[in-house]
This record gives C-alpha cells, structure tokens and sequence, in this order.
C-alpha cells in the first residue's frame, strides 16, 4: 500500500519547540503515525498536555524542559533521551524566534543579533551535534530544520533573524553531503502560518491583508501545513530526498517581484 510509506511505526522522534504552534502539529502528527514522541520546549505545562495526547495514540512519550539556548542544558539531552531510548530515527529543529533580534539596524546591536543566532541556529547545530551517536543508531535516520521564507526574502528589521534562517538552510545541505548515505537531513521553510506567536496579524484586519496580499494562495498556513511536510521529510516517502529545502509558503517563492508589485498597486 501506497499508505505504508508514511507510516512511522516503531520509530523514535524528537521534536524542539513542541509545546505548541507548528512543533505540537508535528509531534502529533508523528504520533498519529506510530511514532514515539521526545518533546522539548521551556513551558512544562505545554509539556505535560502534550505527553498526555501523545500517549492517547499508543505510543511512548518522554517530555524534557529545557532552554536550548543554554548550552549546559543542551549537553544532558542525549542522557536524557537514552535513559529511555536506544536511538533516534527523527530529530526535528523547530524552535526558533526572531526574538530579541527583531528591529532595525539602529536598534539590534551585536548582543541581539549572536542571541537571535543562538536560538535559532546554534542551537540546532549543538542537538544534532549532541545526537549524532544516537542518531546513527536508528534506522534510517532523518534530521528536519525548521527554517523560514525569511531565509530568502527581504523584509525590514529582520536582518538577523534572516541572517539564522539563511545559515540554517545552507547548513542543511552540507550536513546532508557530510552524514549521507546513513543520515538524511532536509529542511522546511514555512511562510507565514498562523501559530499563537503570529496570533496578532490576524487580530488585526489590515495587518492582516497586508499579509495575506504576498501570498498567492491568499491565506496563512496552518500548522497542519507544516506538519504534513515534516511527515513526509521523516518518513520512507521521501527515501531519495535530502539536502533539500521544501518550501511550505502559499506559493509565495514562486511570485516574481514585478507580480507582488503589481498585486501591491491593485490593492
């Protein structure tokens, strides 16, 4: 059965950030699918609700509070992990803000800007660092980073956390030549979704609209979206992918600048 392929029955995954937005959505969606579930986020109570309906699919959940911009906290992940699993097969970079590192050049100095870094790339370096050996204990094994659109469009007062997302995806793909063929590494790079961070574009209506007129698909994603894209990045799918950053954005890399411009001056 076609089916078969996304299934993840018996695999072990690790997702950061999975408390709620679109990291809850993929460590759900995993679990749907078979898969033993390790959260990380900062907020145990996210953590607890979270084990609770990873656990009502029939599969094991191990929850870790940690901060994984403090490097001391990062180091004891893979003790953690393995005091209750013998691998990895999936390991999902998803936390990530643009935090302090929003605003502009006048305001972001270098403290913001290497504190933007380390949440969203450093970090991410650090885990699959850290899980590598458990990594190349699992079957199959694929690491996913969870990047951005601002990783290649240009937009004001993001110049750092662009910066990261850049980093990321550029870090993908030689992670994905150096650990190939054991290890497969991909990225995804959503658009703008709406998730409880984002919960103020649409709160406002011409925030909102001015959102939504870059997006051919003409509607934020859904963190649903991303999931589906995640599932398909871990499973046996997507066996001859890596090194690939799949862009989950309402077709908004495919619209040309002189078609936004256009779209711009019809609104």
């Amino acid at each position: 059965m076609l089916l078969d392929a996304f299934k993840l029955t018996g695999k072990t995954a690790l997702v950061t950030g999975a408390g709620k937005g679109i990291g809850r959505a993929i460590a759900l969606s995993y679990a749907q699918l078979g898969a033993n579930v390790i959260g990380i986020a900062r907020n145990q109570e996210e953590l607890d609700s979270l084990a609770e309906e990873v656990r009502s699919h029939g599969v094991k959940a191990l929850m870790i509070a940690c901060d994984i911009t403090d490097q001391q906290q990062v180091d004891h992940l893979p003790e953690k992990i393995s005091s209750e699993f013998d691998a990895l097969d999936i390991l999902v970079n998803n936390a990530g803000a643009a935090g302090r590192g929003w605003g502009s050049l006048d305001k972001v100095d270098r403290r913001r800007f290497e504190d933007t870094l380390t949440i969203n790339l450093t970090s991410a370096y650090s885990i699959i660092h850290g899980c590598l050996p458990l990594l190349r204990k699992g079957h199959n094994a694929a690491i996913i980073n969870v990047s951005s659109a601002l990783s290649w469009m240009v937009d004001k007062n993001f110049s750092a956390y662009a910066a990261a997302k850049a980093g990321m995806n550029q870090m993908t793909k030689v992670m994905a030549y150096e650990l190939a063929p054991e290890i497969r590494v991909n990225g995804i790079a959503p658009g703008a979704v709406d998730t409880p961070s984002t919960a103020f574009i649409k709160q406002n209506e011409a925030m909102h609209k001015a959102t939504t007129r870059w997006i051919p698909l003409q509607r934020m994603g859904d963190p649903m979206d991303i999931a589906w894209a995640a599932v398909y990045l871990a499973s046996s799918a997507s066996a001859f992918v890596s090194g690939k950053i799949l862009e989950v954005d309402g077709g908004m890399q495919a619209l040309p600048g002189s078609a936004i411009e256009a779209n711009i001056h019809q609104q």
